[in-house]
């Protein structure tokens, strides 16, 4: 990473690559004869999920600004055939507490290195296509981003079904002084796995599927963590100094997994979505994606829609999905308790950055 008095305030990639895919359990352990995260999947072709959205942020911020954010347990998987040779850095969480803290982490490092970066949050499990549009819709979130003061600019999916599952954005008015297209729109509000039948209002009445793609500028994202969570952030405060000695070269790198172990005693779980973005619909942008197909492929229902438009073939035989998907619901029953940790990973925390440096 490059060294904080060198930085001009570039656009950085961070990669949500924590999560353990539950609602897939069934598929994968029927699949693969144990469960794997839906990012370490390769459900067609040779690339996981996580490889896909490593290749799209590599197109928008180069290979040395990503930080990747992993689960402890998740690290026998990065090394692996494609992606043993992973770019940027890439941090382990010794334990999984939520999606603010899975985000704050890797912002603690970015803001260490370039504090007037601007940062393009990417879960690690989605399926977009056409890449090359959603590319150019990332770009003008970005765009918008650092054109606008103290806003956070969420990319929005077309839905085509009262879906359940997903979070809605009900979108306002023009937004002033954007420097984007002109799609983009002021937040009216947040709505978390509504019921069915509010689903179906929000699709007739033109709400958008929240993507959790988010463009923002690092020092307002940081603030919007204080003005809700003030002790969870002093806590990634204090990873800072010890980051900028490893930048200036005065610190080495074994003095990280003891603060990050110091951090996370006893950090309580921190929904981004829930519990901060709800909270700030005026603080909120949303750039519209009416030309992109995108899908959580959180069911194995939306993997069977996603592969039948595309017209290729899984990496599985197709009756498993088709039955999986037949009641998507009655599945999640048959998830068993626990985690898959494989034995080697096994013990204490290691140094939180597995691979990369923060120095060039």
């Amino acid at each position: 990473m490059t060294q904080p008095n060198a930085t001009k305030g570039q656009r950085w990639a961070i990669l949500l690559a924590g999560g353990e895919g539950e609602r897939l359990r069934p598929l994968t352990e029927r699949w693969l004869g144990y469960h794997r995260p839906k990012q370490y999947c390769t459900f067609v072709g040779s690339r996981s999920m996580l490889q896909h959205t490593l290749e799209r942020a590599k197109r928008l911020v180069g290979l040395k600004r990503i930080v990747t954010v992993i689960d402890r347990r998740h690290r026998i998987f990065i090394h692996e055939p494609g992606l043993s040779e992973m770019p940027g850095v890439v941090i382990e969480q010794p334990t999984a507490r939520d999606t603010a803290p899975g985000i704050f982490l890797p912002a603690a490092y970015v803001l260490a290195a370039d504090p007037l970066a601007t940062v393009l949050i990417f879960p690690s499990d989605h399926f977009v296509s056409s890449k090359d549009r959603f590319l150019l819709h990332v770009e003008r979130a970005a765009q918008i981003a650092e054109g606008v003061n103290e806003r956070l600019v969420l990319l929005g999916a077309a839905p085509d079904r009262p879906d359940t599952d997903y979070g809605w954005i009900e979108p306002g008015g023009d937004v002033s002084g954007a420097p984007g297209s002109g799609m983009e729109r002021a937040v009216k509000s947040f709505h978390e796995k509504p019921t069915e039948s509010d689903a179906k209002r929000f699709l007739r009445d033109g709400y958008l599927w929240n993507t959790m793609i988010i463009a923002v500028k690092i020092k307002t994202l940081w603030a919007l963590g204080y003005q809700f969570f003030p002790d969870m952030m002093r806590r990634f405060e204090t990873l800072l100094p010890m980051l900028q000695a490893i930048l200036k070269g005065t610190m080495g790198k074994e003095h990280e997994a003891i603060a990050l172990a110091r951090v996370y005693q006893d950090l309580e779980s921190t929904n981004f979505s829930r519990e901060i973005l709800q909270r700030i619909p005026g603080q909120t942008v949303v750039l519209p994606m009416n030309d992109v197909d995108w899908n959580d492929w959180g069911r194995p229902a939306r993997i069977v829609e996603s592969l039948t438009l595309l017209g290729k073939h899984p990496a599985f035989p197709l009756n498993w999905l088709d039955k999986a998907a037949a009641s998507p619901r009655n599945q999640q029953t048959l998830a068993r308790c626990g985690s898959f940790l494989p034995p080697q990973i096994a013990g204490p925390p290691q140094p939180i950055i597995l691979r990369g440096s923060l120095r060039t």
